[in-house]
C-alpha cells in the first residue's frame, strides 16, 4: 500500500480580493523610479541591489508563511520567494549577511529629547536654548539624560557639524541655540538616512496594510495639476504651516502619553506621523525639481 497524501495546511483564505501582480508591479515602478536614482546617485548598481534583495525576499517569505499557519520549510520558502534552496539554507545558517541593525544616533536622541521634554522647551513648545554647562535645565543635563556613554561637548560638536544647533557667548556665558527648522541635518549625513529609511518604510507599512485589507491607517494626501509653480511655493508654504501646527499638537499629546506610559508592561508600541510636499513641472520638457524646501520630521519615540 502507498503513502497516504500528505494533509494540505489549513490556511486562513484573505478577507478582500488581493491587487493582480501586474497592478503592483505597475504601481511599484513609480515608487522605485526616485529610490533608484537615489541608488545610482551612491554608486550602487542593479547587481550589488539584487545582491541586498535576496536576503529581504526570504526573510519576508518566512514571515508571510508563519503568518498563514504554513511551516517555513527550505522547500517553501524558495517556492514563495523564488530564491533558490542553497541560499535559503545559506541564509538561515548564516543571518542576513552585510545587514547591520544600526541604533538611533546619539545626536538624533538628544534633539529628540530636546522637542519633547517640557524642561527644555519654551512657552511655545519649541526647543529652547540652553546653557551649554551647569545645571538642568542645560546642555550638558540634556545630554547627559539621554547617554553616559558620550560626553556632552563630543554630542555638541557633532549637532554643530551638522549645523543643528550654534553656539554663541551671551553675556559671557555660552549658549546653545537650536535649529528653528526642527531636525533637519544635511544632505548625505547618517541622520538624514535615518529619516529616510524611517519615513519611507513607516509610510510604505501603513499603505500596504491598507492594501492587504488590514485595519484601516491614515494614509491619505492632496492632489493638484495644472497650477503655477508660484501657486505651488505658495502651497508649499501653507504646508509647512500646516505641519508645524499638527507637529507641536502631537509632540505634546505623544509625550503626555510617553510619561504616563512609562513602566507599564503593555508599553510596547511605536508610532510615527508624518506629512510631505512634492511638486514638479508636468511638461515633457520640464523640469523636474522640488519647488520647496526640503520637509522636516519629528521622532516622538
Amino acid at each position: 500500500m502507498g503513502r497516504p497524501p500528505r494533509q494540505l495546511p489549513a490556511t486562513q483564505p484573505a478577507a478582500q480580493p488581493l491587487p493582480p501582480a501586474e497592478d503592483v508591479l505597475r504601481a511599484l515602478g513609480g515608487i522605485l523610479a526616485p529610490l533608484l536614482r537615489l541608488l545610482l546617485a551612491s554608486g550602487m548598481d542593479y547587481t550589488r541591489l539584487a545582491a541586498e534583495l535576496k536576503p529581504l525576499f526570504i526573510e519576508q517569505a518566512r514571515l508571510e508563511l508563519l503568518r498563514t499557519g504554513q511551516k517555513d520549510t527550505d522547500s517553501a520558502i524558495s517556492l514563495l520567494s523564488g530564491v533558490h534552496r542553497k541560499d535559503v539554507r545559506e541564509w538561515r545558517e548564516n543571518g542576513l549577511s552585510g545587514r547591520i541593525a544600526q541604533e538611533m544616533s546619539v545626536s538624533s536622541r538628544v534633539f529628540a529629547r530636546w522637542v519633547q521634554d517640557p524642561l527644555y522647551r519654551d512657552r511655545s513648545k519649541r526647543p529652547k536654548p540652553l546653557p551649554r554647562l551647569g545645571p538642568a535645565p542645560s546642555f550638558e543635563t540634556l545630554a547627559r539624560g539621554v547617554t553616559q556613554d558620550v560626553h556632552p561637548y563630543t554630542v555638541l560638536t557633532e549637532l554643530i557639524r551638522l549645523g543643528l544647533v550654534e553656539v554663541r557667548t551671551v553675556k559671557g556665558r555660552d549658549m546653545v541655540l537650536p535649529n528653528r527648522d526642527g531636525f533637519v541635518p544635511p544632505p548625505g549625513s547618517r541622520e538624514i538616512m535615518e529619516l529616510f529609511g524611517g519615513n519611507i518604510s513607516d509610510h510604505a507599512c501603513a499603505a500596504v496594510s491598507n492594501l492587504l485589507g488590514k485595519a484601516p491607517r491614515l494614509e491619505q494626501s492632496v492632489f493638484a495639476e495644472g497650477i503655477t509653480p508660484e501657486s505651488a511655493a505658495q502651497l508649499g508654504a501653507l504646508a509647512r504651516k500646516l505641519w508645524s501646527q499638527a507637529r507641536s499638537e502631537m509632540i505634546a499629546e505623544a509625550t503626555r502619553r510617553y510619561d504616563a506610559d512609562q513602566h507599564r508592561e503593555d508599553a510596547t508600541c511605536r508610532m510615527r506621523f508624518g506629512a510631505y510636499f512634492w511638486s514638479q513641472d508636468t511638461m515633457p520638457d520640464g523640469p523636474s525639481q522640488d519647488i520647496t524646501e526640503q520637509g522636516e520630521r519629528s521622532d516622538t519615540e
